[in-house]
């Protein structure tokens, strides 16, 4: 069916900080009524905002993690970042990040949308328990079972927990092209060496991720694993990424990289 010469595609956006002047000329020309939004003039700031840039650098060992959830069973892109009236809020990174994994369970209670603070001890929501560790300077990573991941290629389900403050998604298998999104977003999609070690990671856990100095294709990453008791073991990780996904790391993001090659 041909379209009406008056249509005009709905747009809500996120701008790197970088971009924000480009930002700023693209949401000055949206149509003055979005088609299906209910705008009537420019999209409201709850719906569109710059980004900040993320940088990684030249890591060498991440040291005291916690685990955010460690993800019971099936999990796609729609249990880390919901659609439905979300969507109005995909323009906003901040705002539709408060949908991060609220649709996924939580192998520590059986429920979703409930983890545990491991400052605190109190259970709470996923958005909100990330943006306290963000805010306290905590970082943090996500514990996944098999193919962590599928479903739609939503690029939001690898914004949002690096927006929140998260560095690595740790699984025992990945859909392929969430993998690559999370690559794309500068975070470390990482697998079980050995999958049973899904289960030698808890909330209270403190981990580092050791080997960041020497990252290279092929070459496994260690992970050591302290627990509350003084107890700790080590185990190894895997990664699928190529030379050029390593200088998206390094650089925070396949977009930064695109800009470093700019300069």
């Amino acid at each position: 069916m041909a379209r009406s010469s008056s249509w005009r595609p709905r747009m809500q956006m996120s701008f790197p900080a970088w971009t924000s002047t480009l930002g700023k000329t693209l949401t000055s020309t949206l149509p003055r009524t979005a088609v299906g939004s209910g705008w009537t003039s420019a999209p409201p700031a709850s719906a569109c905002s710059c980004l900040s840039l993320l940088t990684n650098g030249m890591a060498k060992t991440w040291r005291t993690f916690k685990s955010l959830s460690r993800v019971k069973g099936k999990c796609t892109t729609d249990h880390i970042s919901a659609a439905g009236p979300w969507l109005k809020f995909r323009g906003h990174l901040d705002n539709i990040s408060n949908n991060l994994l609220i649709g996924a369970i939580n192998i520590e209670n059986g429920k979703a949308n409930s983890v545990r603070n491991a400052v605190t001890q109190e259970f709470g929501p996923v958005p909100d328990t990330a943006r306290y560790y963000k805010k306290h300077g905590i970082r943090w990573v996500v514990i996944g079972d098999e193919n962590y991941g599928e479903g739609s290629s939503r690029e939001h389900a690898a914004l949002e927990p690096r927006h929140l403050g998260g560095r690595a998604i740790i699984t025992k298998s990945f859909a392929r092209i969430h993998e690559t999104n999370l690559k794309k977003q500068g975070l470390l999609p990482l697998t079980f060496a050995d999958p049973a070690d899904y289960n030698k990671i808890h909330p209270v856990d403190k981990l580092t991720i050791q080997g960041l100095k020497d990252f290279a294709p092929g070459k496994p990453l260690k992970c050591i694993i302290k627990h509350p008791n003084g107890t700790q073991e080590t185990i190894s990780l895997n990664h699928t990424f190529n030379e050029t996904q390593i200088e998206w790391f390094r650089a925070g993001s396949a977009l930064n990289r695109m800009k470093e090659l700019q300069q």
